[in-house]
C-alpha cells in the first residue's frame, strides 16, 4: 500500500509539472481580453454597417420610388381591369339575355318538320361522337388494318403459288401471267361495268394522277432526300481541292463503332435512293419517248388525222347543201378518226398497267418462278433471275431504250469518244475532231490566263451538250411544221437519251462499302440533274400549253420554243432554274414569291380609279374654260 501512494504521489506531482509548462493564463486575463475583442467585434459591425448604408442607400431609395410607382400602376391596372371587366360581363349578360330571347322566339316560329330535323341533327351527332369513341376504345381502325393486311399477304401467297404452279409448265407463261390477269379483269370490267372505265377516264383526273402528278411529286421527295447527300458530296470534292492546293491536313484516322455505324446507314440510304433514282429515270424516259411518238405522229399527214381525236360521231359528216346542212354517212377516211372517249380510257388502261406495283409484277413474282424451276432447270432459273426485267416500265425501258440511244449515236457520245471516254475511239468525226481543236485552243488560253479554268469547263459542256442537238438545228432554217419535229427532238427524245446513258452508268454500281459510295456520289449527282430536268421539264410544259392558243398567233413562236428547250437542257441552266424553284417553294410566305411580286406588279401597273378621276379633270378643265370664254 505505501508503495502504491508513493506511485500516485509521483504521477500527481508530474502532472502539476506539466500544467505548468503549458503556461496557462488566469481568469482575470481571459476575461479581459473577451471583454476587449466584444468591444473590438461592436465597432467593427458599427462601422461596416456604416459603410453599407453609405453605399447601398442611393439604390435602394431607386428601388423604393420604382416600387412606389409600380404599386401606383398596378392600382390603376387593377381599377381599371375591374371596371371593364365589369361592364364586358354586364354587356355580355345582357347579349346573352338578347340572343336566348332571340332564340326562343325563332324556335317558337319554326314549323314542326324543322324542329323534327334539329332534334335529329342533334341525336344524330351525339351518336356520331358515341360511335367514335366506342370506335376508339374497340379499336376497329386497328383490327380492321390489321385483317387487311393479313389478307392482303394471303392473297399475294396464293397468287405467288399460283405463279409457281404455272411457271412448272411454262416460265414463259408465269411471267405473262399478271399482265394476262390484268387485261382479263380490264376486259371483263369493260363488258358488265363499262361505265366504270368511262367514268374514271374522262369524268375524272385519275389518269392525270398516275401518269404525271404522281411520278412529279415522288421526283421531288426524291430530290428533297438526295439534297443533303449531294450537299455533302460538294462540300468534301470542295474540302479535296483545297487540301490539294494548299497543304495536306493529317487525317485522323481512327474510326470509333458510331462512325461505323453512321456509315452503315448512309450506305444503306444510298442504295435505296440509287434504287429509287433508277426507277424514276425509267418511268420519265418511257413518258418522254411516248409522248414524243404521239406528237411526233400527230405532225404526220395520214397518222395525224387518226391520232387527231374527235368528239363527235365518226359514222355521220355535215355536207352543207346551199344554205343548208345535211348529215351524210360518212367515209371511209372520215371514220379513220380515234374518239375522245376510246383514247381516254386507253390511256388510262395503259398507264395503270404500266404503275402496277412491283408486288404482282415485280421481282417477287420472278423468284416464285425461279423457285419453281431450280430443281429442273438451273439455266432457265438464272436467266429468269436476271433483275429489273419484270415490271411494265421495265419491259417498256428495256424496248425503246437501244431505239432512243440509236438516235443519239450521232452527235454528243462521238464527242465523249474524242476525249477518250469511250473504248472505241472515232476521231474520224467532224464534230469530235471541232471540239477536240477547240479543247487544245481553250488549253492555251487558259495557260496565257485569258479565262479561268471554270469559264473553260463551261464552255467544253455546253458545246458537247450542245452538240447532241446538231440533228435537229436543220429545222431552224425551215417554216414552224418542220421545226416542230425539231422541238420534239430537243426536248423529250435528246434528254431521254442522256437519262438512259445516266440509268446505264448508275445501274453499274452498287452501294456496299465506303469506296462504293465514294465512286457512286458523283454519279447520282449527275442523274439528279436529269431529275431536275424533267421537273423544269413539267413545269415549261405546262407554261406553254397554257399559253399554246397565244403563241399560235405569234410568228416564229416555234423556232423560239426550239432555242428555249436547247437553253433548258444545258446543266447549268436546268440546276440554275430547278435551284430558283426551290428557292421559290422553300420561302415562308406566300407574298415572298416571284409569282405574287409579279402580281403586286402588274395590279400596281394598272391605273387606279384616282389616277382616272385626276385625268378626268385635267381633261375636263380646259373645255369648261373655254365655254365661259364664249359666254362672255
Amino acid at each position: 500500500m505505501k508503495l502504491l501512494a508513493y506511485r500516485l504521489n509521483l504521477l500527481v506531482d508530474d502532472a502539476r509539472a506539466f500544467i505548468d509548462r503549458l503556461e496557462f493564463a488566469s481568469y482575470d486575463e481571459y476575461l479581459a481580453a473577451i471583454s476587449s475583442t466584444i468591444r473590438d467585434v461592436r465597432a467593427a459591425s458599427v462601422s461596416s454597417l456604416h459603410l453599407a448604408q453609405l453605399l447601398f442607400r442611393p439604390g435602394l431609395i431607386f428601388l423604393g420610388i420604382l416600387g412606389h410607382y409600380l404599386i401606383v400602376f398596378l392600382r390603376l391596372l387593377a381599377g381599371h381591369s375591374i371596371y371593364h371587366g365589369w361592364i364586358a360581363v354586364r354587356e355580355g349578360y345582357y347579349q346573352l339575355q338578347t340572343a336566348t330571347i332571340w332564340y326562343i322566339k325563332f324556335q317558337k316560329n319554326l314549323s314542326t318538320t324543322a324542329k323534327y330535323v334539329q332534334v335529329g341533327a342533334v341525336v344524330t351527332l351525339a351518336f356520331l361522337w358515341l360511335a367514335r369513341r366506342h370506335v376508339r376504345k374497340q379499336r376497329y381502325v386497328e383490327r380492321i388494318v390489321s385483317w387487311y393486311m393479313k389478307k392482303k399477304h394471303w392473297v399475294l401467297r396464293k397468287y405467288r403459288h399460283l405463279v409457281e404452279r404455272v411457271a412448272k409448265t411454262s416460265s414463259f407463261l408465269a411471267l405473262l401471267l399478271p399482265h394476262l390477269l390484268y387485261v382479263s379483269l380490264v376486259l371483263g370490267t369493260k363488258r358488265i361495268i363499262p361505265s366504270v372505265i368511262t367514268y374514271f377516264a374522262t369524268r375524272t383526273y385519275l389518269c392525270s394522277f398516275i401518269s404525271f402528278w404522281h411520278p412529279l411529286y415522288i421526283t421531288v421527295t426524291l430530290l428533297g432526300r438526295l439534297s443533303p447527300h449531294l450537299g455533302e458530296h460538294r462540300n468534301a470534292e470542295a474540302l479535296n481541292k483545297s487540301t490539294s492546293n494548299g497543304s495536306k491536313s493529317t487525317k485522323n484516322s481512327s474510326i470509333t463503332p458510331t462512325i461505323l455505324k453512321q456509315q452503315k446507314e448512309r450506305e444503306i440510304q444510298l442504295e435505296m435512293l440509287r434504287v429509287e433514282v433508277i426507277d424514276m429515270l425509267k418511268y420519265w424516259v418511257v413518258y418522254a419517248v411516248l409522248l414524243a411518238t404521239v406528237r411526233t405522229g400527230k405532225l404526220l399527214p395520214f397518222i395525224g388525222h387518226v391520232l387527231n381525236v374527235t368528239t363527235t360521231d365518226v359514222d355521220l359528216t355535215t355536207v352543207t347543201k346551199g344554205f343548208r346542212k345535211v348529215s351524210s354517212k360518212a367515209g371511209f377516211f372520215t371514220k379513220l378518226r380515234l374518239r375522245e372517249k376510246f383514247v381516254d380510257e386507253l390511256t388510262l388502261i395503259f398507264f395503270i398497267w404500266l404503275r402496277m406495283p412491283a408486288s404482282i409484277t415485280g421481282d417477287n413474282v420472278k423468284e416464285s418462278v425461279t423457285t419453281a424451276l431450280s430443281p429442273k432447270n438451273s439455266n432457265i432459273s438464272k436467266g429468269v433471275n436476271a433483275p429489273g426485267k419484270s415490271r411494265p416500265v421495265d419491259i417498256v425501258y428495256a424496248k425503246i431504250s437501244p431505239l432512243v440511244l440509236a438516235a443519239m449515236n450521232s452527235s454528243a457520245f462521238l464527242t465523249k469518244r474524242a476525249f477518250g471516254d469511250s473504248p472505241i475511239r472515232d476521231r474520224g468525226t467532224f464534230v469530235s475532231a471541232a471540239i477536240q481543236k477547240l479543247h487544245s485552243m481553250l488549253n492555251l488560253l487558259v495557260l496565257v490566263r485569258l479565262i479561268s479554268e471554270e469559264s473553260k469547263d463551261w464552255l467544253i459542256t455546253t458545246i458537247v451538250e450542245s452538240s447532241a442537238l446538231l440533228p435537229a438545228v436543220t429545222t431552224l432554217l425551215m417554216p414552224s411544221y418542220f421545226t416542230s419535229y425539231g422541238v420534239i427532238y430537243v426536248s423529250l427524245v435528246v434528254p431521254a437519251g442522256y437519262s438512259i446513258s445516266s440509268c446505264n452508268s448508275i445501274r453499274g454500281h452498287s452501294c456496299s462499302k465506303q469506296h462504293d459510295v465514294d465512286t457512286l456520289m458523283p454519279i447520282i449527282d449527275d442523274s439528279s440533274r436529269y431529275l431536275q430536268f424533267w421537273m423544269v421539264h413539267a413545269a415549261l410544259s405546262i407554261l406553254l400549253a397554257s399559253f399554246a392558243p397565244l403563241l399560235a398567233w405569234i410568228p416564229l413562236s416555234t423556232h423560239a420554243t426550239w432555242l428555249l428547250w436547247a437553253y433548258i437542257q444545258l446543266e447549268s441552266s436546268t440546276r440554275r432554274i430547278y435551284g430558283w424553284f426551290e428557292g421559290e417553294i422553300g420561302k415562308k410566305s406566300l407574298d415572298e414569291t416571284a409569282i405574287a411580286r409579279m402580281i403586286r406588279w402588274i395590279i400596281d401597273s394598272l391605273p387606279s380609279g384616282a389616277q382616272s378621276e385626276k385625268s378626268d379633270k385635267a381633261t375636263a378643265t380646259p373645255s369648261t374654260e373655254g365655254a365661259k370664254l364664249k359666254d362672255e
